[in-house]
């Protein structure tokens, strides 16, 4: 858009838009709503390239559709420092499961009845060289996006199942031990 003075003026316009998205238009007969998610990036800073403004609204225009549906959120420089970091986090994902960073912790499962262990939860946990141990609320719902959840899945079972039998054979039980695993939905998607 030409003649924005400033971000109030561009935040106007991305709300009169929101605004008439809102409302239901028919379609075949249909009633149909849509929303939209709006990045807001100004040529005040001085931009020398079109794709560098236009990156950047695409960036502001995906942190909108992550807070939530029609949003318009504006760019801010810090948001390009995130998005280095979050690609430099999938890629050491990717790589994580042939370094072999990725581990299981063995959370007990005990009977309230008496007291006896009677499994295992397995939990996922990834120590990142140079990083320590990266919490799996941050790199779970990468793997998921990227798709790295289904083999990283698959080694988490081969894991677990392996454990399990180890303490099968190292521990003459009365009875038998169960183990836990989270699994995602994507795991049982057709490829």
């Amino acid at each position: 858009m030409e003649d924005i003075k400033d971000i109030s003026d561009a935040t106007q316009v991305a709300e009169r838009i929101q605004n008439e998205l809102t409302l239901p238009f028919h379609l075949s007969g249909h009633e149909v709503f849509t929303a939209a998610s709006i990045g807001i990036a100004l040529n005040t800073t001085g931009y020398n390239q079109a794709e560098d403004i236009l990156r950047n609204a695409d960036t502001t225009m995906y942190r909108a559709k992550t807070l939530g549906k029609g949003r318009s959120e504006v760019f801010d420089p810090i948001m390009n420092t995130q998005l280095m970091l979050r690609l430099q986090l999938e890629t050491d994902l990717q790589r994580a499961l042939q370094r072999q960073e990725l581990q299981l912790h063995y959370q007990p499962i005990v009977s309230l009845k008496n007291n006896k262990i009677t499994g295992f939860e397995a939990l996922l946990r990834w120590h990142r060289p140079e990083h320590g141990l990266v919490a799996a609320a941050e790199f779970i719902p990468i793997a998921e996006e990227t798709g790295l959840i289904v083999p990283i899945g698959w080694w988490v079972m081969r894991e677990a199942c392996n454990q399990m039998r180890k303490w099968q054979l190292q521990f003459a039980l009365n009875s038998p031990l169960t183990i836990s695993v989270n699994l995602s939905g994507k795991q049982f998607s057709p490829t």
